[in-house]
């Protein structure tokens, strides 16, 4: 996977108001509008949320809006922030990605208690980053990844902690 430029701040607090929209400036809303399944606290909650944050990951990029990732992720997240820090520094150049960065071919809860664990298998199809033009200012490469996340339930759903593991295309572990 690319990696995530470094963020030189986490960005504002504000909640999206739903996928496509503007958002609306709002510190931290415990609950926002949306399907009730991604605050639901069951497994198909937890694996819509993650589903719902993945798809706000690639529209941010191709958008690009940082904005959209915001009140998703507690503050303490910060593979999170570079996420957020990324679609900001695209948006800053007037660079998106051409293309969907992640395609998910599985979302499932992995461990329930006393955390709860979500895995994802993602790919990274080969795709272009363009500038406002759309000329071609860099090339992502295909490749394959595990992504780990882990959620906490206070109300609704948030991310506390991501992890990215590389894999092989057949899902087999990089050698190191």
């Amino acid at each position: 996977m690319t990696a995530a430029p470094q963020p030189t701040s986490t960005g504002t607090d504000t909640a999206a108001a739903s996928p496509g929209r503007a958002a609306s400036t709002v510190a931290w809303r415990s609950r926002e509008p949306g399907p009730d399944l991604l605050h639901d606290h069951t497994w198909a909650g937890a694996e819509a949320y993650v589903e719902d944050y993945l798809v706000r990951l690639n529209d941010a990029w191709t958008t690009p809006q940082p904005s959209l990732l915001d009140n998703r992720a507690s503050k303490s997240c910060g593979t999170c922030a570079n996420f957020r820090e990324a679609a900001a520094y695209l948006a800053r150049k007037g660079q998106r990605h051409e293309a969907p960065m992640l395609v998910i071919s599985d979302v499932s809860v992995t461990i329930w208690r006393p955390t709860v664990r979500i895995t994802a298998d993602l790919r990274q199809p080969r795709h272009h980053i363009v500038d406002k033009r759309g000329r071609k200012v860099q090339r992502i490469e295909h490749a394959r990844a595990y992504f780990y996340v882990e959620l906490a339930y206070r109300g609704r759903w948030w991310i506390e902690k991501v992890g990215i593991e590389a894999v092989n295309d057949d899902g087999t572990y990089l050698e190191r």
